[in-house]
């Protein structure tokens, strides 16, 4: 305890600096069991459109860096107004230094560095490790934002998480019985999508479906300025969609729907492993061109169709159960899985956008809304 406690004294919480990036990326692989590429911190931090500056604190151990609070920067736009906001993600502390404050130390730098000059607001999707902390630093909690999960195979899905071997969906550990588990999540999922199946539309003459393997940048912006929504949301500009989708730990595959030459609705999905993610629906008000968005996500789903799961995080889907997209919140999946769903917090820091009196109902999300996906 003594030794522990004379490490934990000596440790300085500075700004990081352009030297510390090899280090982050050594820390980042011993606290989450995966290696992030120098590419991955460059897009994410350094080339970063919204800030001008690696907006990150560290603590360092006479040269050894055990800890880090991390911000990703955004343009958020809601009510009539566009302001930058920083959402703290990849916050790491060494094995050997936790329990010893050093979160609470910096993230009290953090506040302290962006109190005067700095974004409007905060908010993130805090882990459970996490989540008390930032609450104690007076983040307030606003709401869960569901994952939609849409499964090929249900039965074979059920085995494998009852199995513990579920690729995005840990199975619960709670002693039900997978026989009636079974029985409810086959009765909903595998006779819901013989009876509906996915070819609902009639083709729309006036409707044009383009696949792009590159970002179409302008279009997407196009359809996203369509219907903007009030609720807040990440601003949709060309620059923000070839930055975010530039991410090189992933290949995106981006769907277009064209009336009379005009883009009026996208879809944006991701290839994670043996399943598919879809990352972006646009525009954000998504009943304005719902028809248009159910012909890409039909389209989407066909070409992924021998994919295990299917995901759609927040208001990504006009119509989830009409395609069998279930929240991990509500039975049948809740009754199989641990929800995969996030928790949003936010705390105000010059209380022009008054995010810590917001319901969930005020905000809007897909995935390109997280630090990362």
């Amino acid at each position: 305890m003594k030794t522990a406690s004379r490490r934990t004294s000596r440790v300085t919480i500075r700004q990081f600096q352009s030297g510390d990036r090899e280090a982050f990326l050594s820390l980042y692989e011993q606290v989450f069991g995966r290696g992030r590429s120098s590419a991955w911190f460059r897009w994410k931090y350094e080339d970063n459109p919204y800030v001008d500056h690696v907006p990150i604190v560290v603590a360092e151990d006479d040269g050894r860096l055990v800890g880090c609070r991390s911000l990703f920067a955004q343009e958020m736009r809601g009510h009539g107004a566009v302001r930058t906001a920083f959402q703290p993600c990849d916050t790491m502390v060494h094995s050997d230094y936790r329990r010893r404050g050093l979160f609470d130390r910096m993230n009290e730098r953090t506040l302290e560095r962006y109190a005067e000059r700095g974004p409007a607001f905060f908010f993130n999707f805090p882990n459970e490790a996490s989540k008390r902390g930032n609450l104690n630093h007076g983040w307030r909690e606003i709401g869960t934002v569901p994952l939609y999960y849409r499964v090929r195979d249900p039965v074979g899905a059920l085995e494998r998480w009852t199995a513990g071997t579920g690729a995005e969906a840990p199975a619960r550990a709670d002693g039900r019985a997978a026989t009636a588990v079974a029985k409810s999540f086959t009765t909903r999922v595998a006779e819901g999508a013989h009876r509906t199946g996915d070819r609902l539309l009639a083709p729309d003459a006036e409707i044009a479906l383009e696949r792009h393997e590159s970002t179409p940048a302008e279009a997407l912006a196009t359809a996203y300025r369509r219907s903007i929504p009030e609720a807040m949301h990440t601003n949709r500009t060309a620059t923000f969609y070839r930055w975010r989708l530039a991410n090189p730990e992933h290949a995106y595959t981006t769907y277009v729907a064209r009336r009379d030459g005009e883009p009026v609705a996208a879809l944006v999905t991701a290839d994670v492993d043996d399943r598919v993610r879809i990352v972006e629906a646009v525009p954000r008000a998504l009943e304005a061109e719902r028809g248009a968005l159910e012909r890409l996500l039909v389209a989407a789903l066909a070409d992924r169709e021998r994919r295990e799961f299917v995901t759609a995080f927040g208001e990504t889907l006009p119509r989830p159960i009409r395609y069998r997209f279930f929240p991990d919140t509500r039975p049948p999946l809740s009754t199989v899985v641990r929800p995969s769903s996030r928790t949003l917090l936010a705390r105000d820091l010059d209380g022009s956008a008054a995010v810590e009196n917001s319901s969930i109902d005020d905000w809007t999300f897909s995935r390109l809304d997280l630090d990362t996906t």
